[in-house]
């Protein structure tokens, strides 16, 4: 029954594996590019622009913050791409900077969620969709394929485990 409950879980969880690969590939490809593509330097959040995005019927209001920042002797005042929390980055709050080398108009706030943590979703959703996807096998081999669990045995057995380590 073990070996039935193994195969059940790796082929259903498939997608989950795919999306942890990719979520690596994305992180490692980032942090690349950005080490050998970006320099860093520090900059100051001086204004924070209204921008609407409207889709369909609904419109949405949100604020991106204007930077500025020195890059090779020249002075930039810029808007940056995202939206940032206002309350948390208020006007005139520092802030660490990656520019592009051959663009630094092209920049990113080392703060900013979207640019911190690339490929960070997609990890946290396949280990989500792993750990679902290990508890309904489980379940369906409980109730469906009749395998009987000692709670007692495994506790012990999880201590046992624990204390050979120390």
């Amino acid at each position: 029954m073990p070996l039935k409950m193994l195969a059940f879980f790796a082929a259903t969880s498939w997608v989950a594996w795919i999306l942890l690969f990719m979520g690596l590939q994305t992180k490692r490809e980032s942090r690349r590019r950005c080490e050998t593509e970006h320099t860093r330097t520090a900059g100051t959040i001086v204004d924070y622009a209204r921008r609407e995005h409207r889709g369909g019927r609904n419109s949405r209001v949100y604020w991106v913050p204007v930077v500025e920042f020195t890059a090779d002797g020249q002075k930039y005042r810029e808007e940056y791409a995202n939206s940032m929390d206002r309350e948390r980055y208020p006007v005139g709050s520092e802030v660490d900077i990656l520019y592009d080398v051959s663009s630094p108009s092209r920049f990113h706030l080392e703060a900013d969620p979207v640019f911190s943590d690339p490929g960070g979703g997609a990890i946290r959703v396949s280990i989500v969709w792993i750990l679902a996807g290990a508890a309904l096998t489980i379940l369906l081999a409980v109730f469906v394929g009749g395998l009987r669990i000692d709670l007692g045995e495994l506790g012990y057995r999880i201590q046992m485990l624990f204390r050979r380590r120390r």
